[in-house]
């Protein structure tokens, strides 16, 4: 056990609270919402408790635990009645066993006159007691409130616990950005969509790209090239890896040492892999059987490429390539280049977005370029680095499904089966 949890009943950690047996929590709650209404008659403060619903955050250790409890603070805007995070220790061999600890969340809204409350409660679970999460979390969170899951992990191939708490959540959240493997942890997450509609899915790093889409559909949002858009032959996208030097130093992703999770160098592009298959969504393209002479269909795509024979409307092949690209500039996973090549009549069209050489910051170069015309380029501030609070921020925000997300997810998952 770590220094910031003890097991011990009746001792404080500074981010989690009190320990307090989980069959006591309820009391605790209640004590502690009294002492701070008792405050705040004494300060002559006002006190804001809110009561919209419940965010349970699964993180795989304590470290994790910490860091989803130091975001909070950052989650103001959102009206969380409870907060519940659940500590899912992998060891099936350990002991079972549950501990407890709870505390009374306290920020100022616009002064210090003017306190927003929530309740926090942290759970550590290990041993077989891990398997049982989704009956004990319907014990902690509170009754007749939408129950929103962030799992702050990637999605397991088991199924489970993941599947039980997905069937009585309303919502469940998770980044991407963070998977060892994202092409199959995707399909997983299609696969619990398929098993729990109920449950809506978003992805935090969706929302990463949505600056990136915006620059996609302004190239056609015009008169002038709207055609080339029905036009389009193939898509290339490029993503960033860790260069050589870097990944024998072990730099890690900011998205995975953020959350003090491992060092990971990513080959399998969840961007980008979203990012294709919105636009092949979007393009009504269906895939075909690659030919013996397609390039791809014969050779052995390096880690982090693929390749995809498809097919337009009219029938006519088109094709979609990711393929990694060395850069230790920038995260990895970022999106390097993304170039459409479209064909109308006779005239060639190629519509791309890329990143700046040497340029570590959101700064891109998008480029129109038809034959015999002088390129149209212009340099744009891409704002696509948001932090992580912000993006879970807006997944609060949302009652429903995200309807596009989802059908890209599908689409995705049936591009990689």
């Amino acid at each position: 056990m770590t220094v910031d949890l003890d097991l011990s009943p009746g001792t404080r950690s500074l981010w989690a609270g009190k320990a307090i047996p989980w069959e006591h929590l309820e009391e605790e709650v209640a004590l502690l919402w009294k002492m701070a209404a008792d405050n705040m008659r004494i300060g002559q403060n006002m006190s804001v408790r809110t009561s919209v619903l419940n965010l349970v955050i699964c993180v795989p250790s304590v470290a994790r635990a910490r860091y989803a409890s130091n975001l909070l603070r950052d989650l103001l805007s959102t009206h969380i009645a409870r907060v519940i995070i659940l500590i899912l220790e992998d060891d099936r061999d350990a002991p079972a066993s549950v501990a407890t600890w709870v505390t009374l969340r306290s920020f100022p809204v616009i002064s210090d006159l003017t306190r927003h409350h929530f309740e926090q409660i942290t759970a550590l679970l290990t041993g077989p007691v891990v398997g049982h999460s989704a009956a004990l979390l319907q014990r902690l969170v509170r009754p007749d409130l939408p129950i929103y899951l962030w799992w702050l992990d990637e999605p397991p191939a088991s199924g489970d616990p993941l599947g039980s708490l997905a069937a009585i959540s309303q919502r469940l959240i998770v980044d991407s950005a963070s998977f060892q493997a994202p092409g199959p942890a995707l399909r997983r997450l299609a696969s619990l969509l398929e098993t729990y509609p109920a449950c809506a899915i978003s992805d935090l790093n969706w929302g990463r790209l949505t600056p990136l889409r915006q620059l996609v559909a302004q190239f056609f949002d015009g008169q002038e090239y709207r055609p080339y858009f029905e036009g389009i032959q193939r898509i290339e996208i490029e993503h960033a890896v860790l260069s050589a030097s870097d990944d024998q130093n072990h730099l890690p992703s900011p998205a995975i040492s953020a959350a003090g999770g491992r060092s990971q160098r990513l080959q399998e592009p969840a961007r980008a892999l979203l990012m294709g298959s919105w636009l092949k969504e979007r393009l009504t393209w269906r895939r075909v059987a690659c030919s013996a002479s397609c390039p791809g269909s014969s050779e052995s795509l390096p880690p982090g490429a693929y390749h995809w024979c498809l097919e337009n409307g009219a029938g006519q092949p088109t094709r979609l390539d990711i393929r990694p690209r060395r850069e230790g500039e920038v995260p990895p996973g970022t999106i390097c280049l993304l170039r459409l090549t479209s064909r109308l009549a006779n005239q060639q069209a190629l519509f791309s977005i890329s990143r700046l050489p040497g340029d570590s910051s959101d700064h891109v170069l998008t480029s129109i370029e038809l034959e015999q015309e002088q390129p149209r380029q212009r340099t744009l501030s891409l704002n696509e680095q948001r932090q992580e609070s912000q993006l879970l921020v807006d997944e609060l925000e949302i009652t429903g499904h995200d309807d596009q997300f989802e059908r890209i997810l599908q689409e995705l998952a049936a591009l990689l089966t």
